[in-house]
C-alpha cells in the first residue's frame, strides 16, 4: 500500500479543496508542457524561473536529482501538496472559502452540513440508535463541514449528537489542530487525528465516516496511450523552472489498473491514475467493522472518465479561484486535484466487505435530503452561523447547480446495514440519475 505522505505523516513517537460556480476543469497546455518532441533544451524563459522560485522548488529539484533526472508526477504532486514544510495544505495561515484559492461546499453555507448531517441521523438511526458511535472526517478542510453537521445534530436530533464519537482527521499536525479548534469553538467535543495515527488504530469503528472533497486532492499518475503502449508523463528540471516529458510507465501497476477495468485508454489520450486514493479508501474501509462510508466528491465512473472522447484528462491547477495554465508552475503554492474514479474507489470498499449504491449527484441528494425545506430554516440561521439571511436563496443555487457544484458526485457505501431506502439516493431509486 502506497500512501500520500501527507497521510503517511504520524505523530511524534513522544505524543502518539473547489471551483466556483460556473467554472469548469481546464487541461494542461498540451503544446508546451506536455511536448515531449523537443530534444533540446528550450531557450532560457526568465518566466519559467519566477514561475518555480518557491521554497519547494529547490526540494523538489534536489527530489529529481536523486531520482536520476526525473520523478513521476504524483511524486511531484506529493511534495507540492504535502511536503511537511512547503506542500500546500501544510502552509502556516491556509485560507479557506472566499479568502482561499478555492472554496468548498461547506464554506458556501452551513445549510449543507445541515443536510448531511440529517444523513448521518438517519443513519445513527439504522445502526439501531446506539449510545455511542463514531462520526468521523477524513480531510476535514476548514472544519466548517463538521462543526454545522454538529450544530443541527445538537439542535435538531440531540440523542444522536450526545453520541456521536467525533473524530476530525488529516495529514499535517498543523491543519489537525486548526480543524479541532474550529469544532471545538463551536461547543462541540471532538477528537482530532492524523490520518495515519488512525488507520494505524487496532479497534476498528462502527459508525459513519464522511468526506468532502477528499480524494480529488490525492496525487495521480498521468498517462497516456501512444498505439499499443501505455506511457507515463515525468516531471523533469529545465532552465531554473519544470517541464513534463514522457517515458515508459514507473510501475506495472499503471497497466493492472486499467485491466482490472476492462478500459483501455483511446491512442493519444491522457489520464490520471490515483493509485493512491484506492490505497487509501482500501485503508479506511477496513477500519471500519459495521456503519457507512459517505464520499462527496469529484469524479465519474470509469467507464466515463476514461472515454475515449476525454483526451486531456481532468488534471487541474487553482491560484485565487482561477484556474492555472501550468500545474507545474508555483509549487506549494498551487493547488492541484484530478477528478475521481468512483468506480475503483468503491472496489476499493468492496474488497472489505462493503455494499455500494450507485453514485448520484450532489444535487440528486441534496433535493432528497429537503433542500427546498432546509431553506426557509436557513433564513434564520444559529447565532453560531453569523450568515445573513440573504445567503440562503444565493446558497442554495449555488449548492445544487447541475452545472456547479451539483456535478459533484456522491458515493455510498455500508458495511453490515441496509443502503436501500436510504434518504440522499432515494431520486436515484425514483428514476432520477442523470
Amino acid at each position: 500500500m502506497v500512501l500520500p505522505m501527507w497521510l503517511c505523516a504520524r505523530a511524534p513517537s513522544s505524543t502518539r479543496r473547489s471551483l466556483p460556480a460556473g467554472h469548469t476543469r481546464p487541461v494542461p497546455d498540451p503544446t508546451r508542457r506536455y511536448d515531449d518532441a523537443m530534444s533540446t533544451p528550450a531557450a532560457a524563459d526568465d518566466f519559467a524561473l519566477a514561475q518555480g522560485a518557491t521554497p519547494l522548488a529547490a526540494i523538489i529539484d534536489a527530489d529529481i536529482a536523486a531520482a536520476g533526472g526525473r520523478i513521476t508526477f504524483a511524486r511531484f504532486m506529493e511534495l507540492a501538496l504535502g511536503h511537511r514544510e512547503h506542500g500546500y495544505y501544510a502552509r502556516p495561515g491556509l485560507a479557506w472559502g472566499r479568502d482561499g484559492d478555492y472554496e468548498t461546499s461547506p464554506e458556501v453555507h452551513p445549510v449543507f452540513g445541515y443536510l448531511w448531517a440529517r444523513q448521518v441521523a438517519e443513519c445513527w438511526e439504522r445502526l439501531g440508535s446506539p449510545q455511542a458511535f463514531d462520526l468521523v472526517e477524513p480531510g476535514a478542510g476548514s472544519g466548517a463541514f463538521m462543526a454545522s453537521m454538529l450544530d443541527w445534530l445538537r439542535a435538531r436530533a440531540p440523542k444522536c449528537h450526545e453520541a456521536a464519537r467525533v473524530t476530525v482527521l488529516d495529514g499535517h499536525p498543523r491543519r489537525v489542530e486548526e480543524q479541532r479548534a474550529a469544532v471545538a469553538e463551536r461547543g462541540h467535543e471532538v477528537r482530532a487525528a492524523l490520518f495515519a495515527d488512525w488507520l494505524a488504530e487496532p479497534e476498528p469503528i462502527e459508525g459513519v465516516v464522511i468526506s468532502n472533497e477528499l480524494f480529488d486532492a490525492f496525487p495521480v499518475h498521468l498517462v497516456e496511450r501512444r498505439g499499443d503502449e501505455l506511457r507515463e508523463w515525468y516531471v523533469v528540471a529545465s532552465d531554473g523552472g519544470l517541464r513534463l516529458e514522457i517515458g515508459e510507465a514507473s510501475t506495472p501497476d499503471l497497466a493492472a489498473y486499467f485491466g482490472r477495468l476492462g478500459i483501455e485508454l483511446g491512442d493519444g489520450c491522457r489520464a490520471e491514475v490515483g493509485l493512491a486514493a484506492v490505497d487509501a479508501m482500501r485503508a479506511l474501509a477496513a477500519r471500519v467493522r459495521r456503519g457507512y462510508i459517505l464520499t462527496i466528491d469529484y469524479g465519474y465512473e470509469a467507464e466515463r472518465l476514461y472515454a475515449p472522447w476525454r483526451r486531456m484528462g481532468t488534471l487541474m491547477a487553482f491560484r485565487d479561484h482561477s484556474p492555472q495554465p501550468d500545474p507545474l508552475a508555483h509549487p506549494g503554492l498551487t493547488d492541484l486535484t484530478a477528478h475521481v474514479d468512483l468506480t475503483s474507489l468503491t472496489a476499493a470498499a468492496i474488497e472489505s466487505g462493503f455494499a455500494a449504491a450507485p453514485s448520484v449527484s450532489q444535487t440528486e441528494a441534496l433535493i432528497a435530503l429537503g433542500i427546498g425545506d432546509q431553506l426557509e430554516s436557513a433564513r434564520t440561521p444559529a447565532a453560531s452561523d453569523h450568515a445573513p439571511n440573504t445567503t440562503a436563496p444565493p446558497a442554495s443555487d449555488t449548492l445544487d447547480d447541475p452545472a456547479g457544484r451539483g456535478r459533484v458526485r456522491v458515493v455510498v457505501m455500508g458495511r453490515g446495514v441496509e443502503l436501500d431506502g436510504l434518504a440522499c439516493l432515494q431520486r436515484i431509486e425514483a428514476g432520477g440519475e442523470d
